[in-house]
């Protein structure tokens, strides 16, 4: 915060195509720092993909790591959708999986 002042430049930049994340635990506690984020770039409206990238750190639990991962992002992006003051919250998930800008990636 004090080098905010200090500094002119915003630390996003005004236009992205992708945002990528890895190595976030996606937590709860940490849905107000996702929620300026896509605010700031209105996901739902812009051209945005999200891409949430996820490491096999052990090859026996690889199912459980994609089926927590996919959990993660799904809790995510319904939490993000009741901060919506309208109808679009309810299928915003569906509507980026669809148009293609909602993806879970292997690390590789």
């Amino acid at each position: 915060m004090t080098l905010a002042s200090e500094k002119q430049d915003k630390l996003l930049p005004k236009t992205v195509k992708t945002i990528a994340f890895y190595g976030h635990s996606l937590a709860p506690a940490d849905y107000s720092y996702f929620q300026s984020i896509f605010d700031y770039y209105n996901i739902y409206d812009n051209d945005i993909t999200l891409v949430f990238y996820y490491s096999i750190y052990d090859e026996s639990k690889e199912q459980k790591i994609k089926r927590n991962q996919f959990n993660s992002v799904s809790k995510l992006m319904s939490e993000y959708g009741t901060t919506f003051h309208n109808e679009k919250g309810k299928n915003l998930m569906h509507k980026m999986l669809l148009e293609g800008r909602l993806i879970l990636k292997k690390l590789e």
